[in-house]
């Protein structure tokens, strides 16, 4: 009868501890699909910041293009200001910068 009683023990015993490695497959199942998702969105935003970022770059070129092109503008109307570039005539008749 003991022996019965010491089988039903480790029966039980081994029961429960399939039971709970059942239980911490579905947590982890549960926990890897939250955090998949979560990945997930963190690649969306990703994707958004660095779209942004490109964006941004693209703007910096243009204001950099535009700061050059003022500077020569300015350069080209202190020139003329000065009288360089201007054709002028001279008394004989002949053009010259």
């Amino acid at each position: 009868m003991e022996q019965y009683g010491t089988l039903i023990g480790i029966a039980v015993q081994t029961a429960l501890f399939l039971l709970g490695g059942y239980s911490m497959v579905i947590r982890n199942d549960f926990s890897n699909k939250t955090l998949k998702s979560e990945v997930t969105e963190m690649q969306n935003e990703l994707k958004k910041l660095s779209e942004i970022v490109t964006q941004m770059a693209v703007q910096t070129v243009r204001l950099n293009n535009l700061s050059d092109q003022f500077s020569t503008l300015q350069r080209t109307v202190e020139d003329l200001r000065r009288g360089n570039g201007w054709i002028q005539k001279r008394l004989d008749g002949e053009y010259h910068p």
